[in-house]
């Protein structure tokens, strides 16, 4: 048949488009930077050993003076680049000042597919927003989007964003990673070295509090925001009363100091101490704001110094295993509930042997999944995880930034092995929180007498091409109209009706009230001809190795039962089963164990109900 040639045609094509490239967003132009900071800041030019903009103040008591260095702006994607769920960098605005606290962060761009609606983005800023104030010797937690952020000298706990567990940690290694690279290369604050400084003091402490001694606290110099950096801080340290673990700064940056003789590592190791600050911010004093304003920048490397930093997958690894750990109830009742459908599908015929106690539990798993997999655990698969993936490879990139999310990362391993046993069916008949709320809906309306219509076989052949069509259009985008592509996955409405639980522009609310109304008239309407999650797995529905649907050789010919009944018209008039539509319902399988509805036990039963037996008292004396 041609349909699945095309669909295995289409596969192919999916993997030929993962060979393209993408473009990398350029660096923000000075003018740009001149126009926004022109009531703070004079904007110097960029460094020559880093991209990073000095920022000047002049004295207005003074205007001949010189002005006077006072911070450092810079893109986060021109100094580190940290993936976030589109497999794209996140780009912030980063204001730094010279005792290494953050003045501003501020989201320029981003490509998270979840997140680029205004509403969206505007999550996203608010998120950054929170590192003003600031250093870069915080350690930083991210919690959930209900918890109140709070913070102290040592330690930063930011409020979460909703659905963007993978977005929000991104931001938080390009801002921290970036901010640190700054900090050593201009102002010599090594995070790294703080950081040991730290471990080693509150194991010290540690110590003394598990001796008889009474815990000797060692003050801690503080950084206070530079308001005039004319006048020395003479501001006294306050002291340290509890030990702050190490969280999250450490694992960003480590140094490594070496001197190195005539391009060779001598062992000899040197250190960068954070006193070095000032003689920098003394150095780096502006003659005026033409090329020349700046001295020649001191590289790290005239100082025989040289920077290793973690590398992201080490980084995004103790990440997720924090993650999956703090999610280990969520994580056992999905797996919980992946066992069980596992054992109903093994055992199809027992589970669906009786039709009324099988729609009851058909029924309650699909609130399971509604309820449990999409509302609470946030657990929708969708065509974005393609997209994000695909553009995440392309762009030599890995699957790694889907740890960060257990519940997709489990189902998509479930969907991958049943995808070999059973086809798409498992996802998208049991699994797919949306796909359960169409059809609870239509469960309702068939209760008040609204019965969804059945479309002739050769209209319903030819919608089903639809969803191949979208499909293909979105991918090819990807590539070829990168911003069309942004808003063409809002094909799916499983963002505004699942993540955001319809709390979106009335646009997009409106879309996913028109797919379920759709299903209200023809059975699961956006799942059958529209949905590109479900063409891409239909499209590689052709690794399925068994047919496993039970079939006779009356099905077709005479018996057209299941055909007549199945609602997602998978079945051909030959009784062969299209697999690649088949949403695994299990109806059919339960109708061929029903001899009220399965033609050839319909016929058995009245055969048999034809014969009488005789019995022997009332045979003639003769015959026995």
């Amino acid at each position: 048949m041609i349909l699945p040639f095309m669909r295995k045609i289409l596969s192919v094509g999916l993997i030929l488009l993962g060979c393209l490239t993408q473009t990398h967003a350029g660096m923000m132009p000075k003018d740009e930077l001149d126009k926004l900071f022109e009531d703070q800041y004079l904007v110097g030019e960029i460094q020559a050993d880093l991209p990073v903009y000095p920022l000047f103040v002049k004295d207005a008591a003074s205007p001949d003076s010189k002005p006077e260095l006072k911070a450092y702006v810079f893109e986060t994607n021109e100094v580190v680049s940290v993936r976030g769920y589109s497999g794209k960098p996140i780009n912030i605005l980063v204001v730094i000042d010279l005792s290494g606290r953050f003045l501003s962060a501020r989201l320029l761009d981003h490509k998270e597919p979840i997140f680029l609606d205004s509403y969206g983005t505007s999550k996203l800023t608010e998120f950054a927003a929170q590192y003003k104030g600031l250093t870069v010797r915080h350690s930083t937690e991210i919690n959930k989007a209900s918890d109140t952020p709070s913070r102290n000298e040592q330690s930063a706990y930011l409020r979460g964003v909703h659905r963007g567990t993978i977005s929000a940690k991104a931001i938080n290694r390009t801002i921290m990673s970036a901010a640190a690279k700054v900090a050593l290369a201009k102002l010599k604050i090594n995070v790294a070295d703080h950081f040991d400084e730290k471990r080693a003091e509150n194991e010290s402490n540690n110590q003394n509090l598990n001796s008889d001694a009474k815990p000797v606290v060692a003050p801690v110099q503080t950084e206070t925001k530079l308001a005039d950096s004319s006048k020395p801080n003479t501001a006294a340290a306050p002291e340290e009363k509890i030990p702050v673990p190490d969280v999250t700064v450490k694992n960003l940056l480590a140094s490594d100091a070496s001197e190195k003789t005539s391009g060779k590592n001598t062992g000899k190791e040197t250190e960068v101490k954070n006193s070095d600050q000032s003689e920098v911010a003394e150095n780096t004093v502006a003659k005026d704001l033409g090329n020349d304003s700046l001295p020649a920048p001191q590289n790290i490397s005239e100082k025989n110094e040289a920077i290793n930093y973690l590398s992201e997958d080490q980084e995004a690894r103790r990440e997720w295993i924090n993650l999956w750990q703090l999610r280990w109830l969520d994580i056992a009742i999905l797996l919980g509930g992946l066992f069980i459908l596992s054992l109903g599908l093994i055992a199809q015929k027992r589970f669906s042997a009786n039709s009324a106690r099988f729609r009851i539990v058909r029924s309650a798993y699909l609130l399971f999944t509604l309820g449990f997999i999409g509302w609470y655990a946030q657990g929708q698969l969708t065509i974005v995880n393609i997209t994000a993936g695909l553009e995440s490879l392309t762009s030599g990139g890995d699957l790694s930034f889907l740890m960060n999310d257990p519940m997709t990362v489990i189902l998509w391993v479930f969907v991958g092995v049943t995808l070999l046993v059973w086809g798409r069916g498992s996802f998208c008949g049991w699994l797919c929180p949306f796909g359960a709320l169409q059809e609870l809906i239509s469960l309702l309306a068939n209760a008040i007498g609204i019965r969804q219509k059945r479309l002739r076989s050769a209209l319903d052949a030819k919608l089903k091409w639809v969803k191949y069509g979208i499909l293909v259009t979105l991918l090819a985008s990807l590539y070829l109209a990168p911003r069309f592509a942004e808003q063409a996955v809002e094909i799916e409405p499983f963002k505004t009706a699942i993540s955001f639980y319809f709390q979106r522009d009335w646009p997009y609310v409106l879309w996913a009230v028109a797919c379920l109304m759709l299903g209200v008239v023809v059975y699961r309407g956006y799942c059958r001809y529209i949905c590109p999650l479900g063409a891409a797995l239909a499209s590689v529905n052709f690794l399925q190795r068994w047919s496993w649907i039970p079939r006779r050789e009356a099905c077709g010919t005479p018996c057209q039962s299941c055909r007549h009944r199945c609602e997602y018209q998978a079945i051909a008039p030959t009784g062969k089963i299209d697999y690649s539509e088949c949403f695994q319902c299990l109806d059919c399988v339960s109708i061929y164990q029903d001899d009220q509805r399965c033609l050839p036990l319909i016929q058995h039963r009245k055969a048999v109900g034809r014969v009488i037996p005789v019995a022997s008292t009332l045979l003639p004396a003769t015959l026995n």
